[in-house]
């Protein structure tokens, strides 16, 4: 507040200046009419000593008229130049400015954002004295987004799973489909409830993945959640695409790898049937969905230019968004074919399982999934899993 308060004294005490000082030198003399002017071009029109004294009597009444308005006017400006209301009124205008400053003022979220940038070259004290600033001016802006995400960033780093979830839920309450929100408060709801895969927190992370298939909080917690419960199969599958999604090489690829060799070996050892392996994977692709995907009339190729396509399939008929398989590609030239197979599936899920899918298309300018991200869709229900039919899919515009 330092920075503020020299300029907050300096416009209150312009405005005191304009309230209190200048009204008491701008005093303005009221001055009524006369009629001494005209009675001395009379003067020189006639020597008639009954108009002259006519004329001086009317000069006279006029006098004590003029004197009679002037003493009234004295009255008038002195009463609202006196110095006491023009104290309070100073007074009042400060007041109002503090109050005004206290219910919309932003100066404290600027430093925060100061603070905030020179983190690198802050101290472990700097830290929590800026978390407790943040807290405290959360209270204050409970609306303010940026603040619950930060706090629940920061819990979450620092143990608090429940201070965490609480952040993220507030966020919930306002953005209730933010797929990243969901999936770090279903991580954080997972932890908070000590590693377990509660039914709220599964919902969270499955709704997470319906509006971003990638969303790695979301991942990571069914990943967990489905390994603690010994759902060997179906963290495998939650892993694989975390590793995919990981650098290669990267210290996060190679826990990946690690833990799907974890999975995969407990998963022997419970005797399973089959262990599906990189290679099984890799060579399950007799059972396709094969689309074709088209423009519609009258839209150039050239508009959807370095744009990505989403073709991403789910179980027939079913209600819930999250996908069974997906894959992306480049909007490079149309029409652009695409097939899907058990290489392309999701979550430890296989597309050879189903007998149908419903086929969905998106075009998204960001190269981020989601309808809130697309610029065109496309769909077609009942689509047979089968490797040697094509179906087709013409895409159309998204109305903004």
């Amino acid at each position: 507040m330092t920075e503020l308060w020299p300029i907050v004294t300096a416009f209150c005490a312009l405005a005191a200046l304009f309230v209190v000082g200048l009204p008491m030198i701008w005093r303005r003399k009221l001055e009524g009419e006369t009629v001494d002017d005209w009675l001395a071009v009379r003067r020189t029109e006639t020597s008639d000593e009954l108009l002259l004294s006519d004329a001086q009597l009317r000069v006279w009444d006029d006098k004590e008229t003029e004197n009679s308005a002037q003493a009234k006017a004295d009255s008038i400006t002195s009463a609202s130049s006196r110095p006491g209301y023009q104290v309070a009124l100073a007074g009042l205008i400060v007041l109002a400015t503090i109050v005004l400053y206290d219910r919309l003022g932003a100066y404290e979220d600027v430093q925060i954002t100061r603070s905030i940038a020179s983190l690198d070259e802050a101290t472990p004290t700097d830290v929590t004295a800026l978390i407790a600033r943040i807290e405290a001016r959360s209270v204050e802006r409970p609306g303010n987004l940026d603040y619950q995400s930060l706090l629940g960033e920061y819990y979450v780093a620092t143990g608090n799973a429940a201070g965490a979830l609480e952040r993220f839920e507030a966020i919930l309450a306002e953005a209730p489909n933010a797929p990243d929100v969901l999936g770090r408060a279903a991580q954080a709801e997972f932890v908070a409830e000590g590693q377990v895969l509660t039914e709220r927190a599964r919902k969270r992370a499955e709704q997470a993945l319906a509006g971003d298939p990638r969303q790695k909080s979301a991942l990571a917690t069914l990943a967990m959640g489905s390994f603690g419960a010994e759902r060997y199969q179906e963290a495998i599958g939650y892993m694989r695409v975390l590793r995919d999604l990981e650098i290669p090489g990267s210290e996060g690829h190679q826990l990946m790898i690690s833990a799907i060799a974890e999975a995969e070996s407990r998963l022997s050892s419970a005797g399973a049937t089959e262990v599906v392996s990189e290679t099984t994977a890799a060579e399950a692709t007799k059972a396709a969905v094969t689309v074709t995907v088209s423009l519609p009339v009258g839209v150039d190729e050239s508009a959807l230019a370095g744009q990505t396509v989403f073709v991403i399939a789910r179980p027939a008929g079913s209600a819930a968004r999250m996908p069974t398989a997906v894959t992306r590609i480049p909007a490079n030239s149309w029409p652009l074919t695409v097939s899907l197979s058990d290489a392309n599936s999701m979550a430890g899920q296989k597309l050879s399982a189903l007998a149908k899918v419903d086929l969905e298309v998106q075009v998204s300018p960001s190269g981020q999934p989601g309808l809130n991200n697309a610029s065109f869709t496309g769909a077609l229900r009942g689509v047979l899993v089968d490797s040697n039919s094509v179906a087709k899919v013409t895409i159309r515009a998204i109305s903004q």
